[in-house]
């Protein structure tokens, strides 16, 4: 796999992984009695950043591939966990093929 490739699915997947910790975190601390507005504030905030960022960076991976740009826009934006998968489902695919 290309270093640039490489090191922007790392960047996609650890973005991805904080937008689901700060969801777990918005979830949980709305099921209590009385949550504290600070930490659902920052919750939201750090889902709404951390999945923006993942945008960002998928749409980098596009971008660097030469894949067109608004059907990927729309499949990742739109369906963002399916459309991650498949995108990244089809860029391991893609590297395992070319190495062997």
């Amino acid at each position: 796999m290309r270093a640039e490739l490489k090191g922007g699915i790392e960047y996609a997947i650890i973005t991805l992984l904080i937008a689901g910790l700060c969801l777990w975190s918005l979830i949980s601390g709305a099921q209590e009695e009385d949550p504290a507005p600070a930490v659902m504030v920052l919750s939201g905030l750090g889902v709404l950043i951390a999945g923006a960022m993942h945008c960002v960076f998928m749409m980098q991976l596009v971008r660097r591939t030469g894949r067109p740009f608004l059907p990927w826009f729309l499949g990742i934006v739109l369906l963002m966990p399916l459309g991650t998968a498949v995108l990244l489902a089809t860029l391991l695919g893609e590297s395992e093929a070319s190495e062997s």
